[in-house]
């Protein structure tokens, strides 16, 4: 017998690189009985939506999706962050709201916490036989898993099962749902999302934690490596790499951040004050990631190169002028990301 849930939205929805956010949105997206037809709010005119056709006829499902994306990944502080590694490989850290980790560790229980929902997680600990009969009984429950495998921090749903065959569907990034045998030997993690909190995360909450994400010990001192290595490395194809591995994840997290502010976190406001604040905030992220595309002209990143660096770096950066103006581009992103901190910190201190 095959069981499946049909019509999960799959992920990626636009610049969506982080297949944990991507992963779990598209369950809290069916979840939460999203349709084509659910209310959406406009940041830039911030009102809902009229279908003006300003944004492209993109479904409404998958604005959904990439909304539902972005507050996640900036609540948890994942949008500030400018190596991937800084979120860390373990996940599932405990929430406790008087503790924070520079590493993002309970990126997983924060963000079920934030979206309302309990979860139960499992690994190879448990058999593959009792694993496989508990996804059975979400599926019957109708809801997806969230699956982790191997292979870095690779995240997938599991959207059914075929009894005959003793196999799950896994919708992964960029692919249908379909039948994976090898899913046990691949596993790191399951995810089981269960009821719902009688209370969600409070904004206060939130704001605290993307606060202290903009001010880790780590962020001054990948500032100053930054600084020092534009003037001393020599070899200008390993410094043209790691400058836009930073630039990359930046440009698009910060993005999201700025979207988030005004699509999500101004409507939850009653205070006029509070709110021009984050739309300002908003703005500054958008000027970062502006900022940031400068970073990429003087890499010679364009889409033609893939946004890698392209054969003639080590030409690009063998110029003074060029690591000279990529050290002042960078001041300034450091300099946003402050003012953006003591935003929120203004708009923590009227809640």
């Amino acid at each position: 017998m095959t069981k499946k849930i049909e019509n999960l939205v799959s992920f990626p929805v636009n610049a969506q690189r982080n297949s944990f956010f991507g992963a779990l949105s598209s369950i809290l997206l069916y979840r939460n009985a999203y349709t084509e037809d659910t209310p959406f709010f406009c940041g830039k005119y911030q009102r809902n939506c009229i279908r003006c056709g300003n944004c492209g006829d993109e479904p409404f499902i998958n604005k959904q999706h990439l909304k539902i994306y972005q507050y996640l990944i900036t609540i948890t502080g994942c949008a500030y962050f400018w190596i991937d590694k800084e979120i860390g490989n373990s996940f599932d850290k405990p929430y406790i709201p008087d503790e924070f980790s520079e590493t993002a560790l309970d990126r997983l229980s924060l963000a079920l916490y934030a979206s309302g929902y309990r979860y139960e997680s499992m690994n190879k600990n448990t058999e593959a036989n009792v694993l496989f009969d508990r996804i059975k009984l979400s599926i019957e429950e109708k809801h997806p898993v969230l699956i982790k495998l191997s292979l870095g921090d690779l995240w997938a749903v599991v959207t059914g099962y075929d009894d005959d065959k003793n196999l799950p569907y896994l919708m992964k990034s960029r692919r249908s749902p379909q039948l994976d045998k090898d899913w046990y030997n691949k596993l790191t993690n399951m995810v089981f999302i269960t009821d719902q909190y009688d209370s969600m995360i409070s904004l206060s909450e939130s704001l605290g934690h993307m606060i202290h994400h903009l001010n880790t010990s780590s962020r001054n001192k990948l500032e100053q490596k930054i600084y020092q290595k534009l003037e001393t490395e020599p070899d200008g194809r390993k410094l043209g790499k790691w400058l836009n591995q930073l630039n990359g994840l930046a440009i698009e997290t910060r993005w999201h951040a700025s979207e988030c502010y005004r699509n999500t976190l101004v409507p939850m406001l009653d205070d006029d004050k509070c709110k021009k604040i984050l739309l300002e905030a908003s703005d500054l992220h958008l000027h970062f990631h502006d900022q940031a595309w400068k970073v990429w002209a003087f890499l010679g990143v364009t889409p033609q190169t893939f946004y890698g660096v392209p054969r003639n770096i080590n030409e690009l950066l063998d110029k003074s002028s060029t690591r000279a103006e990529l050290k002042s581009l960078f001041q300034e992103l450091f300099t946003i990301d402050r003012q953006v901190s003591h935003l929120l910190q203004e708009c923590l201190a009227l809640l």
